[in-house]
C-alpha cells in the first residue's frame, strides 16, 4: 500500500531539488535500510542525507529531537526506514512543522481494541506490508526489504537498468538474516541470491569486514551473516554509534574501509568480552543471593 503515492512524492521532491532526510535505526536492519535508500536516492539525483538515532540518547526510532533538528536544518521531507509506524506524536509534529513524511516500515501496526481499526501516523504515505489493506503476497519481510522494493520502483520510473537494483540485494539479504526473519518464501530466495552475489560484491566495506573476520567471501552462509558479520554491524549501535556501520557499507576508499572494518571488529570483540563478564557477574549474584533454598 502507498508505494505509488510514496514514489510520486519522492519524484516530485527530487525534481524540485527539495532536501530529503532518511531516518533509520541503529540495528543491522536499520543500517542496511538506510544504506539502500541513501544509495538509491543519490543515484537518481536526490538531495539526500541521513540520521540514525543513538541507542542511549535517542532510543528506538524517530523522536522529537530528530524532527526539530530536521526542521532547523531546512529539510523538506523525512523518509523513515525500519521505523515510524508507531511514531504517532512525532509524525504529527513533523507535519505541524510543514514537512512531508513518508514512512517505510515492516513492524506490526497498533490496532484500536474497540473498533479494531489500525492506528497509524498522519504521514503522507505509509509503505508497510503489514497493513490490513496490503495485497503484498508475503508480509514477513524486513525493513531493508521494504526499502529495497521502494528503490526498485524508483529505478524503474527513472529508467535505470534493473541490474543496478539487483546489485544491492546483498544488503537486503544481510538485513533479512540479521533481523532474524523467517527464511521462507521470498526471504529464502533473497538471501540465497544475496549470498551468491556477495561473492563478487562491489562494496569495499563489506569485503573488508569479511576479510577482518577471516572468512571466504565466495563461501558466505546465513550462519556467517547471523553470527559473524551481523554482530559486527550491530556492535557500532550497541557500544558507540550505528553511523560507523553505515559509513563502512557506503565507503568506497580501501584504506578508510579497512580502518572502519577493524574498528567494528574490535567493538564486537569488546561486546563479546562484556557479555562474558556480565554472565560471570550474574552467576555470582545468583550464587550469593538466591541459592540458600
Amino acid at each position: 500500500p502507498d508505494m505509488e503515492k510514496a514514489i510520486s512524492i519522492l519524484k516530485e521532491k527530487i525534481a524540485a531539488g527539495a532536501r530529503i532526510r532518511i531516518v533509520g535505526d541503529y540495528d543491522i536492519d536499520g543500517v542496511c535500510s538506510t544504506c539502500i535508500l541513501y544509495k538509491g536516492l543519490s543515484r537518481v539525483g536526490a538531495k539526500v542525507d541521513y540520521v540514525i538515532p543513538e541507542r542511549i540518547k535517542d532510543g528506538y526510532g524517530i523522536n522529537e529531537h530528530i524532527i526539530e533538528k530536521a526542521a532547523a536544518d531546512g529539510i523538506h521531507m523525512i523518509l523513515t526506514c525500519d521505523n515510524g509506524i508507531a511514531a504517532i506524536d512525532q509524525i504529527a509534529e513533523a507535519k505541524e512543522l510543514g514537512m512531508t513524511v513518508v514512512i517505510t516500515d515492516h513492524h506490526d501496526i497498533q490496532v484500536d481494541e474497540v473498533s479494531e481499526t489500525e492506528i497509524m501516523p498522519s504521514a503522507d504515505a505509509i509503505v508497510n506490508p503489514k497493513r490490513k489493506d496490503s495485497k503484498y503476497p508475503f508480509s514477513e519481510i524486513c525493513g531493508a526489504m521494504v526499502a529495497y522494493k521502494l528503490i526498485q520502483i524508483l529505478y524503474e520510473k527513472a529508467g535505470i537498468d534493473r541490474e543496478e537494483w539487483l546489485a544491492m540485494i546483498e544488503f537486503a539479504a544481510i538485513a533479512t538474516v540479521g533481523d532474524v526473519m523467517k527464511l521462507q518464501d521470498e526471504n529464502r530466495i533473497v538471501v540465497k541470491e544475496g549470498l551468491r552475489r556477495a561473492a563478487q560484491t562491489k562494496s569495499v566495506g563489506l569485503r573488508k569486514l569479511v576479510e577482518k573476520n577471516n572468512l571466504d567471501i565466495t563461501a558466505l552462509s546465513a550462519y556467517h551473516i547471523g553470527f559473524v558479520i551481523g554482530p559486527c554491524l550491530n556492535a557500532g549501535g550497541r557500544l558507540q554509534t550505528a553511523k560507523l556501520a553505515l559509513r563502512l557499507l557506503l565507503c568506497e576508499d580501501e584504506q578508510l574501509a579497512d580502518e572502519l572494518a577493524q574498528e567494528l571488529k574490535d567493538l564486537n570483540d569488546q561486546r563479546k568480552d562484556m557479555t562474558a563478564d556480565g554472565l560471570v557477574q550474574a552467576a555470582e549474584q545468583v550464587e550469593a543471593k538466591y541459592m540458600d533454598d
